[in-house]
């Protein structure tokens, strides 16, 4: 279970969120939903560890994430970002390599066939793909997803979102953040509205 408690975080001088307190319940899919500049994206950088509240705190089970050393970070939760930049020539099943074992994630997310394209030639579409077979291929308790069905198509997304079932239905505790403008929500387990 991930646990806010009293949460104010400051970005750029500003207060975005403010004394938010929060339960997201473990092996299940919670989707944080808001119009843009809610503090959606800083809600999920902080449930990962990237960005130290002001007051309260964020726990990951036992364990607050802003605390413990990027290394062991990165076994309890893995993040896939919204505008996910590739710089190196690396192909799709490199990048996803490095993260761990890649052919049952690219199957699942229609990557087979990009395999060996430079990661540098996708669409946006695909690079967000990539992203997030890269941290499932992390295979870590805890999954954070900014805007993963953004810049989708309806194949694709049918395809994001039964992974994201799968992995919840066998425990991973997997966190979305969607645009107000995502109609459809029946498939998350618990949505939060209005940060």
């Amino acid at each position: 279970m991930i646990i806010l408690e009293a949460v104010t975080i400051v970005r750029d001088g500003r207060e975005i969120i403010c004394d938010y307190s929060e339960q997201i319940p473990a092996g299940s899919i919670t989707v944080i939903v808001g119009a843009n500049g809610s503090g959606k994206s800083t809600l999920l950088a902080a449930i990962a560890g990237d960005l130290a509240p002001i007051k309260g705190t964020i726990t990951i089970g036992d364990i607050q994430p802003i605390l413990i050393p990027s290394a062991q970070l990165a076994k309890i939760r893995a993040m896939a970002l919204q505008n996910q930049n590739y710089t190196l020539g690396f192909t799709v099943k490199e990048i996803i390599e490095m993260a761990g074992d890649s052919k049952e994630v690219m199957d699942a997310l229609d990557l087979s066939a990009l395999a060996n394209r430079h990661v540098t030639t996708l669409s946006g579409g695909e690079v967000q793909r990539v992203a997030i077979a890269t941290a499932i291929a992390q295979k870590t308790p805890v999954l954070l997803l900014d805007e993963p069905l953004a810049a989708q198509d309806i194949y694709s997304r049918k395809r994001i979102i039964e992974l994201m079932q799968k992995l919840a239905e066998a425990g991973t505790t997997v966190v979305v953040v969607v645009h107000s403008n995502e109609s459809e929500l029946t498939w998350a387990d618990k949505v939060i509205e209005g940060l």
